[in-house]
């Protein structure tokens, strides 16, 4: 199965919470091992489907999907209907004390940045012109009143002074679109997108499940089209 280990540069994996308890899940189906990596897959007529845990950052179980059409018509494969169900210690009654974990949808981050980076581009010109306009209107103000004394050194002074301000806006400018541009990567390439499979495509990529340390059993349910695989998983404390 291909690894995917960008997100490790983007999310800080804490594998823990805010009392520094550490937490995996361990799964209960039969699984085989990859590498040292536990793999739990189902398989119908129609369709293979793999998933392990990756690991979890901050308040989110990561978990690793794989998916392969096998029949000739398309199948639709879409994150966003991928969920989570906390169970009873009999995984048949689900623990009601939890509402339903909804995977994140990648669509969604992704048009989000898109927004932050558009709201960026747009504050960054904004500001510029603003730090400009106001230097500008602060040297004509200079030559105009009546003590002419030192206009020279209070003009250096006032651009200097805009060209220190803009450096930072730069700065600051530089810094968060390359760091909105990589998250964006991110999604793009590392997590499961939306995707239309043809017959023996197979498709990769990581899920994000919220995660509260109260749940003890889960069930995670990848369905792809009229099917839903489930795969269970006991939540275990690391110490």
């Amino acid at each position: 199965m291909k690894r995917y280990l960008l997100f490790v540069l983007i999310l800080v994996v804490t594998a823990g919470c805010s009392s520094g308890q550490l937490y995996k899940v361990d799964p209960l189906d039969e699984k085989e091992l990859y590498n040292g990596r536990e793999i739990v897959t189902k398989e119908s007529e129609n369709s293979i489907v793999s998933v392990e845990f990756d690991g979890l950052s901050e308040g989110q179980f990561i978990f690793y999907v794989d998916v392969q059409n096998l029949n000739n018509q398309p199948a639709i494969i879409d994150p966003a209907e991928i969920f989570a169900e906390a169970l009873q210690s009999d995984l048949l009654s689900n623990d009601h004390r939890f509402p339903i974990f909804n995977a994140v949808n990648p669509e969604n981050e992704i048009d989000a940045i898109n927004k932050g980076i558009k709201s960026r581009k747009t504050f960054h010109e904004i500001a510029t012109g603003a730090n400009a306009a106001f230097t500008l209107l602060s040297i004509i103000g200079t030559l105009a009143d009546n003590n002419s004394r030192n206009d020279g050194h209070k003009i250096i002074h006032k651009v200097g002074r805009w060209a220190d301000v803009q450096i930072r806006e730069e700065i600051d400018y530089d810094a968060s679109m390359k760091e909105m541009e990589t998250k964006r990567e991110f999604w793009r390439n590392e997590a499961l997108r939306l995707t239309e499979l043809e017959q023996d495509e197979v498709i990769g990529g990581l899920i994000f499940i919220p995660f509260n340390p109260k749940v003890k059993y889960l069930r995670v349910v990848v369905p792809v089209e009229k099917e839903d695989f489930e795969f269970f998983f006991k939540v275990v404390k690391v110490n």
